[in-house]
Parts: C-alpha cells; sequence; structure tokens
C-alpha cells in the first residue's frame, strides 16, 4: 500500500488556500491542509475540502467534442483542434482579426493567462481578448496595497461591501477570530479553527450582507442593496470635511469643492444609513494607527460602480500614510488575470457579447469562460451566442454555453497540471501536478499550440499593458436609486459554497452540489404579510428582463422593502444586460422586482 501527498492550490475563490492532494494506490482518496500555508495555515473551508471530486466529476469533459447537426458528438483531439483552427483561420480571412473575440476564466494559471493573450495577439491579431476577472475584480492598484500579514499588524479592519464567510470563507474566518473577544477566541466554525495571534482588533462593517462578521461589528452599517456607492461617497466626505484627510495631490482642491457640493441627507436618504453612522466609521477609520480596508464586489455590482470605485481610490489616496486596501478575490487567480488581460484598446468581456449581437463579432473562443453563468441579461447573451458563426470551448466541464458552441476541447483543472496562482495579496504560488489530466483533458498552452498551427505569427505583438494605479478623482454626484411603488428591490449573490463565476466548480463536487436548494428569495417577513403569502410557498419574481419561479424565504434580518436571491440557481435571469459605464461590471444590485403568487 502506498500514499502520496502532492502540494497545490484550492481552485475556488482568491483565499488561493494551500493542500496536498492524496492519492493512495493510484487512487485519489481526499486532501490535507498545508499546515505551512502563509495565509490558511492548516485550514480549508469545505471547497477546498471537497476539490478531489472535481477530476471525476459527471459533467466533466474528458474528450474533444465537435458539433454534427444538433449534438455535440466524440471526437479526436487533432480533428477537432484542426476543425477548429480552420473555422478560425477562415472567420479571420473573411472578416478581418477583430471578428474574434476570446474570453478568459480568472482561474486559469497565469501561464494560460499569458499564453492566451500571446494567442490572441500573436497569432489571431485581435485586440479583443478580456477575462471574467473584470465582473468581479478592483482594476485599479491602490496605493497600499494589503499584505496578507496586515490581517494581524491591523489595529481596526473595516470590511466594506462584502460578505466574507460566503464569498472567502477563510479569509473572514481569519477576521473573525482577530476581531472576536479574548473569552470567545478561537472562532471555531464547522470547517474552521483559527488562532491568531496579538490583542483583538476593532471590526466595523459595511454591507447589506455581512453575515457572522456584522453580529461582532461596531459599528455595522447596512445599505440597502444598490446604495453602496452613497455610502461610500458619504464616508469620504466625512473623512475629508470632518477629520481633515487631506492630500498634497494637485486635484485634492477639486475633490474638496466636489464633496462640498453635496449634502449627506442628498447621498443617504433612502440609503438605509443614518449619517450618525457613517461619521462614526470615519472617526474609526480616522483615529486608527494602522487600519486594514477589505472590499468586496458589492461595490461594484451597484449602479454607480464606477463612482463607488473612485470614491474608494480616494479614500485609500487621502489615508495613503497609513491605510492599506485589500480587494476580495472572487475566483482563485483574479489578481493574475487583472493584470495579464487587460483590454488594451480591445473590446470588454460584455462589449464582445454587444458585438457578437449586433453581428459585429463572428467567433468566440472561450478558455474556461461561459458568459451564460455569470451574465445578467440570460436571455439575451443566449440570443447573441445563438447568432455566432463559431464558438470554441475550451474548458473542463460542460455547462449552458456548450448548447451554443461548435467545438469542445476538454481543459486540465489546476491540480492536473504545473502552474501558479496569484495569491489575494499579489503574492506568487507556484504548484506542481497532482494528477494526471483525466481522459484526453490538456493544459491550455497545447490547445493553443495546435489551434495556432494554420495560422503566420509576428511573435511580440502587444504586450499586456498592467493595472494602473489609482487617481485622486473630484465625485461628480451620486445618488441612490429610486425606490418604485409596488416593487421590491432585489440583490443578487453568492450562497456558500456556491461562488459567483465558479459555481462549475460546486455544482461538479457531489458533497457540495449537495447544497443546491433550487431557486429561492429572501423577505422581510413584514413584507410577506403584506403581499398576502406565506414562507415557504411558491412564489413568481419578476423584473423588467424577465420572470422565475422561486420559494420564499422569511428573513427578519432582511431589510423591508429588500430582497435577497442566490445568482447561482437561475437568478442572473432577472438581471437586464446593464454594466456600469465605467467599469462595465455588471448591475446585480439594486434591481426593481415584483414578487406575487406562483
Amino acid at each position: 500500500m502506498s500514499m502520496k501527498h502532492t502540494y497545490t492550490i484550492c481552485p475556488h475563490c482568491g483565499c488561493g488556500c494551500g493542500l496536498h492532494l492524496v492519492r493512495q494506490d493510484g487512487l485519489t482518496g481526499g486532501v490535507t491542509a498545508s499546515q505551512g500555508h502563509p495565509f490558511s495555515g492548516g485550514q480549508l473551508c469545505a471547497r477546498g475540502w471537497t476539490c478531489h471530486q472535481l477530476p471525476s466529476a459527471p459533467a466533466r469533459f474528458v474528450e474533444p467534442l465537435l458539433r454534427r447537426g444538433a449534438s455535440l458528438e466524440p471526437a479526436s483531439w487533432k480533428e477537432a483542434a484542426d476543425y477548429s483552427a480552420r473555422r478560425l483561420k477562415s472567420v479571420r480571412d473573411q472578416h478581418g482579426p477583430e471578428a474574434i473575440g476570446i474570453l478568459a476564466s480568472p482561474r486559469l494559471t497565469a501561464g494560460e493567462l499569458s499564453a492566451l493573450f500571446r494567442f490572441a495577439r500573436d497569432v489571431i491579431g485581435t485586440p479583443h481578448c478580456d477575462s471574467g476577472a473584470r465582473l468581479t475584480g478592483f482594476p485599479v492598484e491602490f496605493p497600499r496595497p494589503a499584505e496578507l500579514a496586515d490581517l494581524d499588524r491591523a489595529d481596526l479592519i473595516v470590511v466594506l461591501g462584502a460578505n466574507l464567510l460566503e464569498d472567502n470563507p477563510v479569509l473572514g474566518a481569519r477576521i473573525m477570530s482577530r476581531c472576536k473577544p479574548a473569552a470567545d477566541r478561537p472562532y471555531v466554525s464547522p470547517d474552521l479553527t483559527h488562532v491568531v495571534p496579538g490583542p483583538p482588533v476593532r471590526l466595523a462593517a459595511a454591507a447589506a450582507r455581512a453575515g457572522a462578521l456584522g453580529e461582532i461589528a461596531q459599528p455595522h452599517l447596512r445599505p440597502r442593496p444598490g446604495c453602496e456607492p452613497q455610502l461610500v461617497v458619504a464616508l469620504l466626505k466625512a473623512l475629508v470635511e470632518s477629520h481633515g484627510q487631506t492630500s498634497a495631490d494637485p486635484a485634492f482642491p477639486k475633490l474638496r469643492e466636489s464633496l462640498a457640493k453635496l449634502s449627506y441627507s442628498g447621498l443617504l436618504d433612502g440609503a438605509g444609513v443614518p449619517s450618525a453612522q457613517v461619521g462614526a466609521l470615519a472617526a474609526l477609520l480616522a483615529s486608527a494607527a494602522a487600519p486594514l480596508l477589505v472590499a468586496g464586489r458589492d461595490l461594484l455590482h451597484a449602479p454607480g460602480a464606477g463612482t463607488a470605485l473612485a470614491a474608494l481610490a480616494d479614500i485609500a489616496l487621502v489615508m495613503r500614510d497609513r491605510l492599506s486596501v485589500l480587494p476580495a478575490a472572487a475566483a482563485a487567480n483574479e489578481h493574475a488575470a487583472l493584470r495579464i488581460l487587460p483590454p488594451g484598446g480591445g473590446l470588454s468581456y460584455p462589449a464582445m457579447i454587444g458585438a457578437l449581437r449586433r453581428r459585429k463579432l463572428k467567433a468566440l473562443v472561450l478558455a474556461g469562460e461561459d458568459p451564460l453563468r455569470v451574465l445578467p441579461g440570460t436571455g439575451e447573451v443566449g440570443r447573441a451566442l445563438a447568432g455566432a458563426e463559431f464558438i470554441l470551448s475550451i474548458d473542463s466541464f460542460s455547462g449552458p454555453v456548450h448548447e451554443h458552441c461548435h467545438a469542445v476541447l476538454p481543459l486540465s483543472l489546476p491540480m492536473e497540471k504545473a502552474g501558479s496562482f496569484a495569491a489575494m495579496d499579489g503574492a506568487e504560488q507556484r504548484f506542481a501536478a497532482a494528477l494526471a489530466p483525466a481522459g484526453r483533458a490538456r493544459p491550455l498552452e497545447a490547445a493553443l499550440r495546435d489551434l495556432a498551427a494554420p495560422f503566420r505569427t509576428k511573435a511580440g505583438h502587444g504586450r499586456p499593458a498592467g493595472i494602473p494605479a489609482a487617481s485622486l478623482d473630484p465625485i461628480k454626484g451620486c445618488q441612490p436609486p429610486k425606490a418604485v411603488a409596488g416593487q421590491i428591490t432585489l440583490e443578487l449573490g453568492s450562497v456558500y459554497p456556491f461562488l459567483y463565476g465558479g459555481d462549475a466548480l460546486a455544482a461538479n463536487t457531489r458533497h457540495l452540489a449537495r447544497e443546491f436548494a433550487g431557486d429561492w428569495i429572501e423577505l422581510n417577513p413584514e413584507d410577506i404579510a403584506s403581499l398576502g403569502v406565506r414562507a415557504g410557498w411558491k412564489v413568481m419574481v419578476s423584473s423588467e428582463a424577465g420572470s422565475l419561479e422561486a420559494q420564499l424565504r422569511a428573513n427578519p434580518a432582511q431589510a423591508k422593502g429588500t430582497a435577497f436571491m442566490p445568482v447561482h440557481f437561475g437568478g442572473l435571469a432577472l438581471a437586464p444586460f446593464s454594466f456600469d459605464p465605467a467599469l462595465e461590471t455588471p448591475v446585480l444590485r439594486g434591481i426593481p422586482v415584483t414578487v406575487g403568487k406562483g
């Protein structure tokens, strides 16, 4: 009997926890947590503990497929790769290289992301190469990017726009442990136990759903879904005007002037947050010696996300001598994807779908990415995909998009290849192949080499531009979304163990898939009573984009007039095909819906 432990990185969220895949007599039996990992330190959440089940998932692609008539049928690797290369070359020859778009998963390794960028620019010649990281990541470099060690050094931790114990459980548990009173430490959950050195520190939270972190946060500000930008602007205004936060930047006078034109009542009326709470949070930040701000994607998915990011960058810049900022990365290699695959003058992810709909874009290469899992307006996205001349998917698992694909090349999982992920703070994490690829699956570089065969390449054409530094900008106005009579404000978010953009991984892990509960929606009990329905009933939820039936749940902590629904079980059908004009992130918060009997 022989047992082998091979180090790799959890492929799910941006925590990037270290683990060892355990094989006994040639069979994969489980994982053990890496005790020496600098971030997870011997801890994993349920996603990490069960990721060894991914290679054998029933929906796993283990052989190439070609569309023959109405269905995808098995083919040899050479046949599928040669066919795909010919189709891509035909599109380029007939319509030009800019008729082809390429979309990359932020769960590809750094080497795969670099290879895909080179394939787009040097082989196809298209500038249209983007990543799903655009939909969840912060596209600027803050002046004091946090290191993971800042979790232990901070004297104040502020969680802004994130429900960490749902999206980044190990990070959330570390913060919970750091901030729990001494009598309650260490924090213990079914998955995690953390012992953190040093005395407890103050925790503050500003999020509609902060989960268990919100229960110990002092204060916990709860903006209405979609009003996060107004909260961040109000916090910036309080820091500058009431606590003397300043900057030598020449743009600071214009920033201060723009803030003076805004009133707290104009910003916060209808946002669900009293100005006194904003003032209390500003006072905490201004007085802290080493504050850490953890920023989540609620800020990026609200109407006015560009304003939220501008205000957050301004806060980081006027407090640059003390404040560290840690974006809570949603995907395993999001940090690297944001830096390796910037738009560089080409179309962004949502713009490619729009161009496909208008027939300006003719073909797509999807590298581990499924637009129907991550983009709002699934009906509109599906119609755009249906009109494509050619769609190639290089992926590990089947999904909704494959109804529209003409060819599939099976992609090896991260644990089946050597590579590296960037940790949440940007540090490179290298790992070796822990398993042989399942079936005929291959790393992305191998697929791209075969696809490049019929093309004449021009080496060195184009380079990633990197991510820009945050700049100090005036705030040009910020109004909360207006309430609509008879409608409820909906937020779409993640529920553990699923993860926005990575739910294919959870859905293909048999133990995690047991958590699948179907469509459900949470409302305040008073709203449920006023609608004449009961918890447990099926209700019809409708928006301007579409409708679906969901089971009704009562949650006394849900603010009246608002609702929460998981994004994973069809909720994207309720979100219009709408994106922030500055960041091009999807609007998944503050969606007006009606709820009635099913």
